[in-house]
């Protein structure tokens, strides 16, 4: 599981909102976001659509709704109000205060990618080695045995293609480390993205 504790001014908007959230993250924000606030869905492919700032929904102490961050891999987040605080404009500066986990590989193939790439880590050569595929294969191909035998050609050649592709995302990120989380990194990451002065996408 993958937390972050964020305070944000309730005057910051849902696209504002998945800038921040994403420069937390070390993410680079390109494949669109979804919220689903109060049964009413946000998204950054309508670009018409005005946007909300947070403090127009009412939002309750506890209250929660859903976020999508990369609409491509689908890495849904449950946001939930922890507190709401009488603010000054010193307290605008967004800040993460915590959180749990690292953040997984922004292009891994989505939840299940990054569970493939930590079980793959962590088995090695074990993960779905040949013999167990064939004779997983073996077992398919006797309980149907009117399937052509390029259907297991195609399989095995899935299978295997997979694995290359797992072992490519692993070598790419460097070796993962799932419980990894450092608050000076992701309040270092919000201080460079609000330093830019970054336009936020309306």
């Amino acid at each position: 599981m993958v937390i972050r504790q964020v305070a944000v001014s309730d005057q910051t908007n849902l696209p504002e909102f998945n800038d921040l959230f994403c420069a937390v993250l070390g993410w680079s924000d390109n494949l669109g976001y979804i919220f689903r606030v109060h049964a009413r869905e946000f998204n950054s492919f309508r670009r018409k659509t005005r946007s909300s700032a947070l403090h127009e929904f009412r939002l309750h102490r506890q209250e929660k709704f859903l976020y999508i961050c990369d609409t491509l891999h689908m890495w849904e987040w449950e946001v939930q109000v922890l507190d709401i605080e009488e603010g000054t404009k010193e307290d605008e500066a967004p800040a993460c205060l915590g959180g749990r986990g690292a953040t997984p590989p922004e292009f891994c193939g989505g939840p299940t990618g990054y569970r493939l790439m930590l079980k793959r880590q962590s088995e090695g050569k074990a993960m779905l080695a040949p013999a167990i595929v064939e004779t997983g294969i073996l077992m398919l191909a006797e309980a149907c045995p009117d399937q052509a035998t390029q259907t297991w050609e195609l399989l095995r050649s899935a299978i295997d293609d997979g694995l290359r592709s797992i072992d490519r995302r692993l070598k790419e990120s460097g070796p993962l480390e799932p419980e990894r989380f450092s608050l000076q990194e992701a309040n270092e990451r919000l201080r460079i993205f609000t330093q830019r002065g970054r336009r936020f996408r309306a």
